[in-house]
């Protein structure tokens, strides 16, 4: 989103579209309208009453977005999480800010989701963002694209997840085929790989962290792909992952993806200084030569060209 200083006050604002501002309750912000370069003014006031038609009025004089104080984007976040897929089919925004949207929503409700164990209700939310991301990323092309400018370095538990759950579903489009419902699904097992590390984040190595989370997740009514990542993400192609020692095609496919991605964000983010994406891709093949399969790798690859 666009983000800039008015000149007459130490704050920042960031552009939202208007699909999903209205609804049974008030709006718990202020609302602006930009007016010239670093010049915002006051279109709604915090707790007033917004209807349908203060928005016909705005679109039929040409506008299409309003702003909100940085400080607001959570609020805003939670209120348009419910609307989500129409902002993202939101055409008169850039796709760069739908995407941003997207990501804000995404990691609050990530955040929440692995605060403790997650629940049915937590996971149905997170199946509504899942499918509201995938929705975008087989409608538009450059989706994914859009999607990997707003990741940034995945520190934290939420974060990390959130960034293995968007790639896993990029390369899921490439190396599986890429219909909503396998990427969706694709998406859970990437928010949910280290489930097993709630409570534990204290540990630096945790092999039991993915039988762990699969055990949590048992009875909550998830695709089994789902929980085959959750078990097995550490698995590897040559055989010297764990818990089982699985290789080659005996690790399920979407534990493959996961597993590679998982890698692959850690590598990234962790580099000190910070590398570049292709100089974690290098840093990635030289170190776990062998043990991811070729045919991802060279996905990996490609979903960054």
């Amino acid at each position: 989103m666009a983000t800039a200083t008015s000149s007459n006050q130490l704050a920042t604002y960031t552009a939202v579209p208007l699909v999903g501002l209205v609804s049974k309750d008030v709006v718990p912000f202020p609302l602006f309208l930009r007016t010239a370069d670093n010049t915002w003014v006051l279109y709604h006031p915090a707790a007033a009453p917004l209807d349908e038609s203060h928005l016909g009025r705005l679109q039929a004089e040409g506008t299409v977005q309003l702003y909100v104080r940085d400080g607001d984007r959570g609020m805003y976040f939670a209120r348009v999480e419910s609307s989500l897929d129409r902002v993202l089919l939101e055409r008169n925004m850039p796709l760069e800010r739908r995407a941003d949207v997207l990501h804000g929503v995404a990691l609050a409700m990530a955040e929440d989701l692995l605060a403790a164990a997650p629940d049915r209700g937590g996971l149905q939310r997170a199946t509504r963002v899942m499918l509201a991301t995938s929705g975008l990323l087989v409608r538009d092309a450059q989706g994914f694209q859009a999607i990997r400018r707003v990741l940034a370095s995945s520190k934290g538990l939420a974060a990390h997840s959130l960034t293995v759950s968007f790639l896993t579903m990029g390369l899921a489009r490439i190396v599986l085929g890429g219909d909503a419902s396998t990427l969706m699904q694709a998406g859970l097992a990437g928010l949910l790989h280290d489930v097993g590390k709630v409570g534990y984040e204290e540990l630096d190595h945790d092999p039991e962290h993915g039988q762990r989370g699969a055990e949590l997740l048992r009875g909550l009514a998830l695709p089994p792909m789902v929980l085959d990542a959750v078990r097995s993400h550490h698995e590897r192609w040559d055989g010297t992952g764990y818990p089982q020692g699985l290789m080659g095609a005996q690790i399920p496919d979407i534990a493959r993806v996961v597993g590679l991605v998982d890698t692959f964000d850690k590598v990234y983010s962790g580099q000190q200084p910070r590398v570049g994406v292709f100089d974690a891709l290098r840093i990635l093949a030289q170190a776990y030569r062998g043990c991811f399969d070729e045919k991802l790798a060279l996905g990996l690859v490609k979903l960054f060209r």
